[in-house]
């Protein structure tokens, strides 16, 4: 083959005008003889492509895998459309669940050992949770004594601070 006519072959091969048979008949140019060197990478380009060509074989195989690939993107493209129904289905679940468990309120129940007083002296309870409030303030107190003595170290240690350069 001509060298001006291979030379026109791979300028329509960059510009992508070339068909099969003329980018085969530069495969085989390429493969039988030595490039001149303005052609030296678009041969070492043809001889890649002829490399790995048995990489491209597809295997009897083939077809199979990629129609059980496609039924799988499938299965999972109907299990997604049902999402928002199952979205809704947990959400009145989750509606019945409480229902159920708060059914007691919503009826006007009340819990029998809620209900029963546990003094029957008005005055006796005062005194009781009066004593239990006490209690409660005093170590309430204590715990703030000794906050207050930690922001007087806090203060000092500051001062310390400020002082030493």
């Amino acid at each position: 083959m001509e060298l001006t006519t291979i030379r026109e072959l791979v300028d329509k091969y960059w510009n992508g005008e070339t068909s099969l048979e003329e980018e085969a008949q530069l495969q085989r140019y390429f493969q039988e003889e030595e490039a001149p060197a303005d052609l030296k990478k678009e041969a070492a380009l043809f001889r890649y492509y002829q490399s790995n060509t048995r990489f491209r074989t597809l295997d009897e195989r083939f077809d199979e895998q990629l129609t059980q690939r496609i039924e799988q993107k499938q299965a999972k493209q109907r299990w997604l459309a049902y999402q928002p129904l199952l979205r809704i289905a947990a959400a009145v679940v989750l509606v019945i669940l409480a229902a159920v468990l708060f059914r007691t309120e919503w009826i006007g129940e009340t819990n029998p050992v809620a209900a029963e007083d546990t003094y029957e002296d008005p005055r006796l309870a005062y005194e009781q949770t009066k004593e239990a409030l006490l209690l409660v303030s005093s170590l309430m107190n204590e715990g703030t004594q000794h906050i207050q003595e930690l922001e007087t170290f806090s203060e000092a240690q500051e001062t310390v601070k400020t002082q030493i350069p």
